[in-house]
């Protein structure tokens, strides 16, 4: 019986070493990543692990491998991994040592887009744009969906264009809060195509100092009749010595950013859809 109580005890000992050995990745692979029974391409696929999956490396293979993917070699091994359902085998170069944040998944007719790396206030990561022709998703505070790779997978249409713009907003501060003109003025950039990364990524673009230079167009002697309109003439000295419309009561913010897909399909019909992303206040 002792004996047998040593068995049991070393068996827990081993068990628990082996699980304590495990290191944790990440996959970074934006397409998924292949799991197989064996460390070999032609072995079976046992699951395909989604971007971002956390997998506990168990051990490493001598078996190396080189993949090319956009003209770039990507060198690594095959590990030993286990995840939630299977203990399997694959390539080390798509793994991170880090957490990569989850990706929103955006599922229309015969396209299903995914945007890494972008955090929303409700944690929302899975949207629906089939039926209707757009779609609001809320970001984060201190999060931004500028320069985020967007992912075409599971495209079944002809040619896919993807456009950007903003919609930003003058607004006045004063002394006295209720004076204060909230978003008082709106412009809209115009669409600009984004980056092109590969085949099925891209890259939206970021806005810059000089971008809102050239669509925000008022004069400051309008601003400073709002002022008056709004607050009375006693509230023109808060605003008469201001040289642009970013000089203090005043400032320019982002309230929404857009994405629109231009999608064209085997029969040559055209659709639109937008996703809009409400920025919140202090962008």
């Amino acid at each position: 019986m002792n004996n047998l109580k040593q068995i049991l005890a070393i068996a827990m000992l081993v068990s628990v070493a082996f699980v304590t050995a495990q290191q944790t990745a990440y996959v970074a692979a934006e397409s998924g990543l292949s799991l197989r029974d064996q460390p070999d391409i032609s072995a079976k696929l046992l699951s395909k692990l989604s971007y971002g999956e956390a997998i506990g490396v168990i051990e490493k293979t001598d078996k190396d491998l080189v993949v090319v993917e956009a003209g770039e070699k990507i060198s690594g091994q095959w590990v030993k991994v286990e995840t939630r359902n299977h203990i399997g085998y694959v390539f080390n170069g798509y793994l991170s040592a880090t957490k990569i944040s989850k990706t929103i998944r955006i599922g229309l007719e015969k396209l299903n887009v995914e945007i890494k790396n972008l955090a929303t206030s409700d944690n929302k990561r899975i949207h629906k744009l089939k039926q209707q022709d757009s779609l609001r998703i809320n970001v984060d505070k201190g999060a931004t969906p500028e320069q985020k790779q967007v992912v075409l997978v599971e495209n079944d249409y002809k040619h896919v264009s993807i456009f950007q713009r903003y919609e930003n907003s003058i607004s006045f501060m004063s002394a006295d809060k209720k004076c204060d003109t909230n978003e008082w003025k709106h412009f809209d950039s115009e669409w600009k195509p984004i980056k092109q990364l590969r085949s099925n990524t891209f890259e939206t673009l970021t806005y810059t100092e000089d971008d809102w230079k050239k669509f925000i167009k008022t004069s400051i002697e309008d601003l400073k009749t709002e002022v008056i309109d709004q607050c009375g003439d006693k509230w023109l000295a808060y605003v008469e010595n201001i040289k642009n419309v970013k000089n203090y009561p005043v400032a320019v913010s982002t309230n929404r950013i857009f994405l629109k897909f231009i999608i064209t399909d085997f029969e040559d019909n055209i659709t639109e859809k937008i996703i809009e992303f409400d920025i919140p206040k202090g962008y």
